[in-house]
């Protein structure tokens, strides 16, 4: 009889220490599962957020390049409108040293007015 009864606290006691082992297994699989959503969360934050600088980066990149090219423009532009003929030399042009020195300095200020706007929207973005 005492050896029935010790059977059964024997069987008893496995029974409880496996039901609590499978309950401490089932809590780590949801720990385990809730880990692994919130890096697959973290790994499309991470990706969002450097395609989104990415793109910031290039939007700022092509307004630099774009105020370049109009300051670029802007000088031609200024040249020509202060060409002067040869003369006895038809269809051909000068430009005197004061206006061509006129055009560089313009330049010099509209590419450090652009490099100016680019640092200042790069440090307003990230």
């Amino acid at each position: 009889m005492l050896k029935k009864v010790m059977a059964v606290v024997l069987i008893v006691l496995a029974t409880g220490a496996w039901l609590y082992l499978d309950h401490l297994n089932k809590q780590e699989q949801i720990l385990a599962e809730q880990a692994r959503q919130e890096m697959i969360q973290a790994r499309a934050e991470a990706a969002a957020r450097a395609a989104a600088r990415v793109k910031f980066e290039t939007e700022l990149a092509e307004a630099f390049n774009s105020c370049k090219t109009n300051a670029d423009l802007a000088k031609e532009a200024f040249l020509t409108e202060n060409q002067k003929p040869v003369k006895r030399k038809p269809g051909e042009f000068t430009i005197s040293e004061e206006i061509a020195a006129q055009a560089e300095t313009a330049l010099g200020n509209a590419y450090a007015e652009c490099q100016l706007a680019h640092d200042t929207r790069f440090a307003q973005g990230y």
